[in-house]
């Protein structure tokens, strides 16, 4: 295939993928509507009585949980209403990321920038761009939303006190009304907690925290982008988003982070898109996830015998379709005892064979989960992070390997 055809072959996979790209703001947000209207109810005296209140919101939580979004889609909407003329007065929103500019300085001068003033290339000094700032809003009886996201960067590289003196922008500079209203965002919860009495009574105004996704909030992400048209319908299944979800779902040990998801379901599409497929498969999925969370194979060197024979029987149930994602214990002991059989050794018990399944857990190699659907309760099995036809090689050569060390233990003794 021609870099050419890359461009211009009408993809079978994705109608577009962009939106799936982290800078995408999304239409809908699932399960951070309330987030988002708690945030528009903070700022309605800002919004409606312009230079009221020097309102300072902090949206703090781990990576992903939508924190960055939720904030875009709010000035999304406030510019909007100020296109419309539904504001008293013009009102600005400008995000910042402080991973990029990671002094106060630096995030004045981007401010400057945003709102399209003019700094000259001569060394101007901090108070002066600040004096620009003040003349431009005040001239043009203009406000600005400023939203410092990743904080932490910022209090990292410059101290607390630029964090501080930001927060006191408007009071400082702008004499005659509270012109700068600020969204702080925060990836690490601990963040705040380490900022003096001084700058934390001073953005304490208003919290509002933002937890990792569980499992079914992944789904609901992903099934939203595919209704936005991201992906074709017909490309994706049920077993694609459990999968992910079950990788990346906080409740199932994963990291609750969206992007990671959204990332993971763009890799998956660009892999079944390079093979011709019309459609992701679950494969492709962990082979995605690979991609960005490296599953540490030197963990398959410690296992016993046993251990690689009853993850290799696994390897060969998940690839038959029927089971796809998860496999019971009494399937996955049944396949075990037989693949024992074939070698020729003698099979562990159950309750040993129990206590594998739980040390394979520990280590993160498999996941399990208790179903109740037919009679009673029963533990199913699945094993997400690993591409099963690269697991399945190496664990025949693990496999071989250890059966050539028993049977010359065997002919030795």
């Amino acid at each position: 295939m021609s870099l050419t055809s890359v461009w211009t072959q009408e993809s079978k996979i994705f109608k577009d993928e962009t939106k799936l790209y982290p800078e995408y703001v999304p239409e809908t947000l699932p399960h951070r509507s309330e987030h988002l209207l708690e945030l528009g109810r903070a700022f309605k005296s800002f919004v409606t009585k312009p230079g009221s209140v020097p309102t300072r919101v902090v949206l703090v939580g781990p990576s992903g949980t939508g924190k960055t979004v939720t904030a875009m889609k709010f000035g999304k909407a406030l510019e909007g209403m100020v296109r419309a003329g539904r504001l008293p007065v013009r009102i600005h929103f400008v995000i910042v990321n402080c991973y990029i500019y990671k002094t106060a300085f630096a995030i004045y001068k981007e401010l400057a920038r945003s709102l399209g003033i003019t700094v000259p290339r001569r060394g101007f000094s901090k108070s002066e761009v600040l004096r620009l700032l003040a003349d431009y809003l005040v001239k043009n009886d203009e406000y600005v939303i400023l939203t410092i996201d990743e904080a932490d960067f910022l209090v990292s590289s410059s101290g607390a006190e630029a964090l501080y003196v930001l927060s006191r922008l408007s009071e400082a500079h702008m004499l005659d009304k509270a012109r700068i209203a600020m969204i702080i965002i925060f990836r690490n919860p601990l963040s705040t907690l380490n900022l003096s009495d001084p700058i934390r009574s001073t953005l304490a105004h208003y919290t509002i925290k933002f937890d990792p996704y569980t499992k079914r909030e992944i789904e609901d992400i992903i099934w939203a982008r595919v209704e936005e048209g991201a992906i074709y319908d017909s490309a994706i299944s049920d077993e694609v988003v459990d999968t992910i979800g079950t990788l990346v779902g906080y409740d199932t040990g994963g990291t609750g982070d969206a992007r990671l998801a959204l990332e993971v379901l763009l890799n998956a599409g660009r892999i079944a898109e390079s093979k011709n497929k019309s459609c992701i498969e679950v494969e492709d999925v962990r082979v995605a996830f690979t991609m960005v969370m490296p599953f540490p194979r030197n963990l398959l060197e410690y296992l016993s015998l046993h251990e690689a024979l009853l993850l290799y029987a696994l390897t060969l149930l998940l690839g038959e379709r029927k089971y796809v994602n998860w496999v019971t214990t009494g399937v996955l002991e049944e396949t075990y005892r037989a693949l024992c059989e074939d070698f020729g050794i003698e099979p562990k018990s159950h309750t040993t064979i129990w206590e594998y399944i739980q040390r394979l857990r520990n280590r993160d190699i498999i996941k399990t989960q208790v179903s109740t659907r037919g009679r009673g309760r029963t533990t199913q099995i699945s094993m997400p992070r690993v591409p099963l036809g690269q697991l399945k090689q190496e664990l025949e050569r693990i496999i071989e390997q250890k059966l050539k060390r028993a049977r010359r233990r065997l002919s030795s003794s």
